[in-house]
């Protein structure tokens, strides 16, 4: 019985550990990224946010990669079709990372937000992309978004 206690608390722990991991790192505006939080920078980076803007990064120093998220408290929240971006790409297979996961790559090709919206970046290429929320606006919400995936 306490192995299984064991084997079952580890697990959590596991889990708890690699979810955190797939999250983004919440940026405080003003507050000095060291290339100790990222290593893949050369020097220490300080982003100023403005006035109700959450942001969040991560570094993937494996990939080479960092990726990049804000939004604002006050964004747009209306209904609307945007066109899909290529906002990176993939560093396992080259192939393009877009700034919605059903979006393929065909011309024209665009998807729907129905209410919050952030955007997101890679050091990989692209552009930056709009993407949706999925929530308001804060920085749990842009730390948890699928770009950090």
């Amino acid at each position: 019985m306490k192995m299984i206690t064991r084997a079952f608390l580890f697990a959590v722990a596991f889990m708890a550990s690699a979810a955190a991991m797939a999250a983004g790192t919440a940026v405080t505006s003003g507050a000095p990224i060291t290339n100790t939080d990222c290593t893949l920078l050369g020097e220490t980076v300080t982003l100023n946010l403005s006035s109700n803007v959450f942001g969040a990064y991560q570094c993937i120093e494996i990939d080479n990669e960092i990726k990049v998220a804000t939004c604002h408290k006050a964004g747009s929240r209306k209904a609307t079709s945007l066109p899909c971006q290529v906002v990176g790409t993939d560093p396992g297979t080259g192939a393009s990372v877009y700034n919605n996961p059903a979006c393929t790559g065909a011309t024209g090709e665009t998807f729907e937000i129905a209410d919050y919206r952030g955007f997101i970046a890679s050091s990989t290429g692209g552009s930056v992309g709009t993407t949706d929320l999925g929530g308001n606006c804060t920085a749990a919400t842009v730390g948890g978004l699928a770009h950090f995936n």
